[in-house]
């Protein structure tokens, strides 16, 4: 039987109380031990970070700069790629500028060609970069309260026309605004599909950006009230098939076949349809089902040709002999309307209706 290392450390202490503290502090250590790699990870940021910290403790706070470069040159060999690079790349140019001339030069270039669109990389190579930067900022924000003021009062041509000479100034700290207000302005001349696609985009774009959050509960509301819409009058999908299309199978999540699905499927393609250079994606349905999707087809013709040379191998041909799956092609909008309402009985009325009457 396993005894745990607390318990023969104890043994071995004898009761004694300095012992004792130390066993105690011998199971600290033994629970610090990161066990997952979620931990592993947590503690690795956690030491880039401390390498970071203690770079700027020595060069801004102690004037220590060789042990600064040090502290830096450490953190960029064990952490490559990390997001302090750019400014460290920066801080050990100016560490080197007035003794090291050639050692400075090869850190700048590798800032500039690494991190072109850096502040730091903009900054060395104009010194005046931070001033105009900011004084160009001051400029879109006045810009941007008359375009606002515009579409406001439902003007969005001249909040359109704004935006455009906003975004000629160049970009600044204030483009995450501008590039908000753009999406705004999408919600009231295009279709909600579009607008929810840019606001997520969005998210992604600026993940630290403060304003994540707003664009964030902005597309939570929109897709909010379009379902309540979409539900008041009955899911209606798009009656227009000229547009790209997806192919998409449905399963019992509880089989657990998505690895299985996505490998034959890719199987498939490489003997069958290379040519198209298909790709697979997953999404749940909910906690019953599961779909791997086949993007993308340019028309409704090549998505039901691919669809009808699935259906007739499908009977042979693993896991799709042996299991129960719902096959489809749908487009790009319908799948989005598909997908937010979770519509699988709905849609596949809707593509008996409109497709497998052509295909057959």
């Amino acid at each position: 039987m396993d005894v745990p290392i607390e318990t023969v450390v104890e043994k071995q202490a004898g009761g004694h109380p300095k012992a004792a503290t130390a066993v105690d502090n011998v199971g600290q250590l033994i629970a610090r031990v990161p066990r997952t790699e979620g931990q592993r990870q947590e503690l690795l940021g956690k030491i880039e970070e401390a390498y970071f910290k203690l770079g700027d403790l020595q060069y801004f706070q102690l004037n220590e700069k060789e042990n600064a470069a040090i502290s830096y040159i450490t953190l960029l060999e064990r952490f490559p790629g990390s997001a302090h690079e750019p400014e460290v790349l920066y801080k050990l140019y100016l560490i080197y500028r007035d003794t090291e001339a050639t050692r400075a030069a090869q850190y700048a270039t590798t800032l500039t060609q690494r991190h072109p669109a850096s502040t730091f990389a903009r900054v060395l190579i104009n010194p005046n970069y931070l001033k105009e930067a900011s004084e160009a900022a001051e400029k879109q924000k006045q810009i941007y309260k008359e375009a606002y003021a515009a579409y406001q009062a439902h003007n969005l041509r001249v909040a359109q026309d704004q935006l455009a000479a906003a975004y000629q100034i160049g970009e600044t700290s204030f483009t995450p605004q501008l590039d908000l207000f753009r999406i705004l302005i999408i919600g009231k001349t295009e279709d909600p599909t579009r607008y929810q696609f840019e606001l997520a985009e969005y998210a992604k774009k600026y993940p630290e950006h403060e304003l994540r959050p707003y664009a964030e509960k902005l597309l939570a509301v929109s897709r909010d009230l379009q379902q309540r819409l979409e539900k008041a009058r009955g899911i209606q999908f798009i009656q227009s098939f000229n547009e790209p299309h997806y192919f998409v199978t449905v399963y019992d999540s509880k089989e657990k076949l998505t690895n299985a699905v996505v490998n034959a499927l890719e199987a498939y393609h490489a003997r069958h349809f290379s040519s198209l250079k298909l790709t697979t994606s997953n999404l749940v349905i909910n906690e019953e089902k599961t779909l791997t999707m086949v993007i993308e087809f340019k028309n409704r013709e090549v998505a039901l040709d691919y669809f009808d040379k699935f259906i007739a191998a499908n009977a042979q041909w693993r896991p799709f002999g042996s299991y129960k799956f719902y096959n489809f092609v749908i487009t790009k909008d319908n799948f989005q309307i598909f997908y937010r309402n979770r519509a699988l009985d709905e849609y596949l009325t809707f593509f008996d209706r409109n497709y497998q009457k052509q295909s057959q």
